[in-house]
């Protein structure tokens, strides 16, 4: 059923790219119920949606390009809603029970615009982060709706509890849908300003034992920032599974660069340091 329900919401996002804001996909019977109804409908739909469209924006931020889709996409929602407070005016458990079908096939279809635009966690982040990258990734029209149907599961999971650790699922996605380079290139975007700052704080270490006079400064930085780049990939990929994790970063560790070296001679030293300090208290009476 769930399966159902997500492949319907792709379809009606896809469908919505050719298909104008203003028109209205209904069924017979609630054609039969706005005919019956204009005025009255037409009159609740014009407040409705545009107050739940301006909520929407106001909480997300939706991007002026994905404007229209999402007014397609609450307007239709809101009609069905008005037909079935006048279908059903007489049966709340009625109502409700068709609403909540409705809010779910709807709520997909808007998540297919909100999940790759904003950073409120509605699906995991990092799947939301590779559909905002698409265009980055060069991700086909297969990559992309495999990682959108995948996300949307995961933001009905994570509605039901927000509690819900994804990572590792999250990971798995990835490593099967994306190519080396791709996956390459998503974790460089993802983690730049990480290991950036992780490199700062490398050559101020440096800088401060005053070795750095011994580097390249562009080749070298190039190769440390490169393998920091691929320990926080590693890090990342494995995040839940030790042994794996140990193994690749175990194997990256036999071709560190300079620059990694250097600190590691730094960070051995302090060590010894410390430790020849530890044993002097010692013996001090």
């Amino acid at each position: 059923m769930m399966r159902k329900a997500v492949l319907l919401s792709i379809a009606l996002a896809m469908f919505c790219h050719t298909t104008k804001a203003e028109v209205l996909r209904c069924t017979i019977q609630e054609k039969e119920v706005y005919l019956a109804n204009k005025e009255l409908v037409d009159s609740m739909l014009d407040f409705r949606y545009r107050e739940e469209v301006a909520k929407i924006n106001h909480y997300f931020n939706v991007p002026e390009k994905d404007m229209a889709r999402l007014e397609f996409f609450v307007k239709n929602r809101e009609f069905k809603y008005i037909c079935q407070d006048i279908l059903y005016k007489d049966s709340l458990n009625r109502r409700v029970k068709n609403k909540i079908t409705i809010e779910r096939v709807f709520q997909d279809s808007i998540n297919t615009i909100l999940i790759p635009t904003c950073q409120h966690h509605i699906s995991g982040e990092n799947l939301s982060y590779a559909l905002r990258c698409r265009n980055m990734l060069d991700l086909d029209s297969a990559q992309y709706a495999y990682i959108m149907g995948k996300a949307l599961i995961m933001a009905r999971r994570i509605r039901n509890d927000y509690r819900v650790n994804l990572w590792n699922e999250e990971m798995e996605v990835l490593r099967k849908t994306l190519d080396k380079g791709q996956l390459w290139s998503f974790f460089r975007r993802k983690n730049y300003l990480k290991v950036l700052g992780e490199f700062d704080k490398a050559w101020d270490k440096l800088k401060e034992a005053e070795l750095t006079e011994q580097l390249d400064s562009a080749k070298d930085a190039k190769e440390a920032i490169k393998y920091m780049h691929s320990r926080q990939m590693i890090k990342d990929l494995y995040r839940g599974y030790g042994t794996s994790q140990k193994k690749y970063l175990a194997e990256l560790d036999k071709s560190k660069p300079k620059i990694m070296r250097m600190l590691d001679g730094i960070d051995k030293k302090a060590r010894v340091e410390e430790k020849r300090k530890t044993v002097g208290k010692e013996f001090v009476w």
